[in-house]
């Protein structure tokens, strides 16, 4: 844990030091680069013809930015570049590679990396952003770098500040309600001051499931190493999950925000953009989401509210209350089987374009609203939710992210869950089949 968090600490004052086992080294600093000469040197120059190239995105919520991105880089180097959006990444790849159409450059989990990187993508060690945070924060596998890391990102609680004062007639200190029992009490605040239901939950899979269960593995202790242990085990018959103590807390506490969720009518036709507004707007306080969602919140929030983002309140564990969870998430790698040496070329520029120019890093932290992975990027956050997540790793309230999962771990554990919100299934029915994945599977 103190390795993520001491990486997330320093990147948040924007001039990190990145951990390298037990030896803490500096990375080397670098700013954007204006002078041609010195963009030719880092990025290349542009190609006399023009070259074609895919990317694959699955973060949808960036997509608008990120072509207006591409194109400014495209039309300076004479590249095109297609953009089409995926939510799941593991699968849209297995069906590009099988038709021999694999992107060009894909954004995608972890565990896609984990999956396909031996085979499939190339190499990128030797690229200028790998000394700038790249290898520290990217995926090194077989001691080599096979993917870029493109944002840090927290899952978290997201609330409306402003609206809650509005009711409770206080300040609102998130970390005074870490505990479901104390959430629970300034709930109760809300509703009998007319906000009926205080919580919004979404309804697709990845995030009201497949996250809710990362809840459950990043609260064991707060560090991948603590998470790791506990499903090992799982793993090998030791423990169950109905045995553990942390699971039936985070059940606790989704069964409350179950209960008070302003989806309840029909939670599994709730609309992602509406429950945004629900927030943003004041209707509702809280949002279990991630800072991954202000692309989505900001065309309705209002100038006059304050938002940021909180952890997920629970009961009986001192070394979790408060805290959110993070680390880089998505990842950006290159296809090195169906694509040609210029495209290959072409994509390795657009990544040390995106970290090195001005008009990159502006389509990162600007357009994209992300909080980048990269020593030599100066430029502050642009939302309150990562204004927020700075704050929080500031102040030690970051747990370490959860990174270990299987790649099959969503399209097995997710409907399950999706299942249980509208009481077609039992806590011990979800316990059993957590007992069933993980004893058949290893955290990677």
């Amino acid at each position: 844990m103190k390795k993520l968090l001491n990486v997330l600490l320093i990147l948040a004052f924007l001039m990190p030091l990145f951990a390298n086992g037990a030896k803490e080294q500096v990375a080397t600093k670098a700013s954007a680069v204006s002078a041609p000469e010195e963009t030719a040197k880092i990025v290349g120059s542009p190609f006399s013809n023009n070259v074609k190239i895919t990317l694959m995105n699955s973060k949808p919520e960036i997509t608008e930015a990120l072509t207006e991105g591409a194109a400014i880089f495209g039309k300076k180097y004479n590249v095109s570049i297609e953009i089409y959006e995926t939510s799941s990444p593991g699968n849209t790849l297995a069906q590009k590679y099988a038709a021999g159409d694999a992107p060009t450059v894909g954004i995608m989990d972890l565990a896609n990396v984990k999956d396909i990187y031996a085979e499939k993508l190339l190499d990128l060690s030797a690229e200028p952003w790998a000394n700038v945070g790249g290898k520290e924060l990217g995926a090194v596998l077989d001691n080599k770098l096979y993917a870029m890391p493109f944002t840090i990102e927290a899952t978290c609680v997201l609330y409306n500040k402003t609206a809650i004062e509005k009711i409770i007639g206080r300040k609102f200190v998130a970390q005074e309600y870490a505990t479901l029992d104390a959430f629970k009490s300034l709930c109760a605040e809300l509703k009998k001051g007319g906000m009926q239901y205080p919580i919004v939950l979404n309804k697709e899979d990845w995030s009201v499931a497949h996250k809710t269960y990362q809840w459950i593995y990043a609260y064991q202790d707060g560090t991948i190493a603590g998470a790791k242990n506990f499903l090992k085990a799982v793993h090998d018959g030791k423990t169950t999950f109905e045995a553990n103590s942390t699971f039936q807390a985070v059940m606790d506490t989704f069964d409350f925000f179950i209960a008070n969720n302003i989806n309840h009518a029909d939670p599994l036709a709730a609309d992602y953009d509406l429950n945004a507004s629900y927030v943003a707007e004041g209707q509702a306080a809280f949002w279990l989401n991630g800072t991954w969602a202000w692309p989505d919140f900001a065309p309705f929030a209002s100038a006059n509210m304050e938002y940021g983002i909180m952890g997920y309140p629970i009961n009986g564990n001192k070394s979790v209350e408060g805290k959110a969870f993070g680390s880089a998430t998505k990842f950006v790698a290159i296809d090195k089987v169906n694509s040609s040496a210029d495209q290959q070329k072409a994509a390795k520029m657009f990544l040390n374009w995106l970290v090195y120019t001005n008009e990159g890093q502006d389509c990162l932290v600007t357009k994209c609203g992300i909080v980048p992975a990269f020593s030599n990027i100066t430029l502050p956050p642009t939302n309150p939710f990562n204004v927020s997540l700075k704050k929080m790793i500031n102040d030690g309230m970051l747990a370490e992210g959860v990174s270990y999962m299987p790649s099959d771990h969503r399209s097995v554990l997710s409907a399950p869950l999706l299942s249980y919100i509208v009481g077609k299934s039992t806590r011990a029915d979800i316990a059993k089949l957590l007992d069933a994945y993980w004893t058949e599977r290893l955290p990677k």
